[in-house]
């Protein structure tokens, strides 16, 4: 284990180059994704320098700095989210797949309902940013506001929803399927047309060959492995020692506020099942969460943590991950096309 400060701030090592130079600064976050970046590439140049048959163990790598985090982690990432599409390239995917739909039941002339491109001021957006209440909520203001509750859609658009399989009419379900809904047989035209395998659910994979993963990009599905990484890095950080001190730190914070709470990730539990909006003691202890939060610095210790455990594991599979980059990048460039593209209204439902 690293030592610390008392501050979060690392203490410096001979040969740590990239930490900053006064040991009495935090970093700040941009720093933070600089270094994230840098260390990344570094370990990424040396294997490659060094070859697939090189043996031995991989140089060791630099320490993450821990950032002083005052308020929210919007400009924080992990390493591993530079295999992944953004948020907003992964609502672009979601909704693209809708639109991709939309079009294809249009040419079988089979009504479809397509949701509104999203704004940035949906919600949308907070579900795949992987930042986001990973520690717990963090977020000042949000806490203010509305609690533990997720922000409230202030998008402009048009309320709508996704189609509903069970909604859709028989003719609809084959289109959209590829298949007899009746019994499962598989259909290979419609109305005098060809209908690709999987029905109109896989245009957006034929537009976008290799997309597998999903809006969390190549290796983001399933079993993947940037979808283990992100999982595991997670689950032994919890364990980790300083982690483990930062939490003890902020339940005593709470305690001191009139708040037991132990785990940071189990303290809306209580609120869960509440409908409306937050009550007053629900955005007290929110409030009391956050500042708790940013009095003990859990958030940046804990980010620093993870980000060691993933720099770790990435070193280790670059070669792997060399390939989902290549993927990814490619899959990005198709979508930045897809989403200029003019789509064509689907069909109203009736």
């Amino acid at each position: 284990m690293r030592p610390r400060h008392r501050s979060g701030t690392p203490i410096p090592h001979k040969t740590d180059e990239l930490r900053p130079a006064d040991s009495k600064r935090t970093a700040s976050p941009r720093h933070v994704r600089r270094t994230l970046a840098a260390v990344t590439l570094l370990a990424a140049t040396l294997l490659s320098q060094a070859g697939c048959a090189a043996s031995g163990p991989s140089a060791p790598l630099t320490p993450v700095p821990t950032p002083r985090v005052t308020n929210g982690v919007e400009e924080l990432s992990l390493p591993i989210e530079a295999y992944m599409l953004t948020p907003a390239q992964a609502v672009d995917y979601d909704w693209l797949r809708q639109a991709a739909i939309g079009d294809c039941m249009r040419r079988y002339d089979q009504a479809y309902t397509v949701p509104p491109r999203p704004t940035k001021a949906s919600p949308w957006y907070d579900r795949y940013d992987v930042m986001r209440r990973r520690y717990g909520i963090s977020d000042a203001e949000a806490a203010r506001k509305w609690g533990y509750h997720p922000r409230p859609d202030t998008s402009d658009a048009p309320s709508a929803k996704p189609a509903v399989l069970g909604q859709l009419t028989q003719d609809a379900q084959t289109v959209l399927m590829g298949v007899n809904p009746q019994d499962g047989q598989r259909v290979t035209s419609f109305a005098g047309k060809a209908l690709p395998e999987g029905g109109c659910l896989t245009e957006l994979d034929r537009l976008l060959p290799g997309a597998s993963g999903g809006p969390a990009g190549p290796a983001g599905g399933g079993e993947g492995v940037v979808t283990t990484i992100k999982a595991a890095s997670f689950a032994d950080s919890q364990s980790d020692p300083e982690v483990v001190a930062a939490v003890t730190s902020w339940s005593a914070c709470m305690k001191a506020r009139g708040y037991s709470v132990t785990d940071p990730l189990k303290a809306s539990d209580p609120f869960e099942t509440a409908t409306g909006p937050a009550s007053s003691q629900e955005i007290d202890q929110a409030q009391a969460d956050v500042a708790c939060k940013q009095e003990t610095n859990l958030l940046g210790v804990w980010f620093a943590v993870e980000s060691d455990l993933q720099n770790k594991v990435i070193n280790k599979n670059s070669a792997e991950l060399g390939k989902v980059k290549e993927t990814l990048d490619a899959e990005a460039k198709t979508l930045d096309k897809l989403r200029e593209q003019d789509w064509p209204a689907p069909l109203p439902a009736s």
